[in-house]
């Protein structure tokens, strides 16, 4: 209901370490999925007069692994889903659906490494769909980040030339705090 009012969802699990492929946020990013099949939403768009059923076809899943979306798809599968894109951001550049569920880059994990603060990911992860992007990701990401600073050296009187990955983090969670719900599976 949030996403479907506002554009925007954050589907927030408790506060925890996990492995990559952190089972708990895969089976709530197949239950958003499988949820939004059965509640037979329709898009309104410049693209029809009329609005156009959301059908797997019309949804993407992301991740920041390949085996994260692997589990993603065999957690669909479970629940009886398919024809849904499921892919890494990388794969996912340049396409578009209607709603995108999204595994943060940062849920579950005990440090902030370059390539999961890397801008490209996060932006792409943020912005694949036209009407809705549900985040699913473990509550304490604002705090890892605070916990785990840029290592890179500082240069002095050089412009930077890309977003911060700390900055982007902090800002699309800022964001998406004002659209939270906390879930405990």
């Amino acid at each position: 209901d949030e996403a479907a009012a506002s554009g925007w969802g954050l589907l927030e699990l408790p506060a925890r370490h996990t492995p990559r492929t952190d089972p708990e946020a895969v089976g709530a990013v197949a239950l958003v999925v499988r949820r939004l099949l059965d509640r037979g939403g329709a898009a309104v768009s410049e693209r029809s007069e009329h609005p156009v059923p959301l059908t797997p076809d019309r949804i993407a899943v992301g991740t920041a692994h390949r085996d994260q979306a692997a589990a993603v798809r065999a957690a669909l599968t479970e629940l009886g889903v398919s024809g849904v894109t499921v892919d890494t951001a990388n794969r996912l550049q340049g396409r578009e659906y209607d709603v995108t569920v999204v595994l943060h880059p940062l849920s579950g994990r005990p440090d902030a490494t370059a390539f999961h603060l890397e801008t490209g990911r996060l932006c792409v992860l943020a912005s694949r769909h036209r009407h809705a992007c549900v985040v699913v990701c473990r509550a304490g990401v604002a705090e890892l980040l605070d916990e785990h600073p840029s290592t890179e050296p500082v240069q002095l009187g050089v412009t930077v030339k890309f977003p911060d990955g700390w900055e982007a983090n902090h800002a699309v969670l800022s964001h998406l705090a004002e659209h939270r719900i906390s879930w405990t599976p």
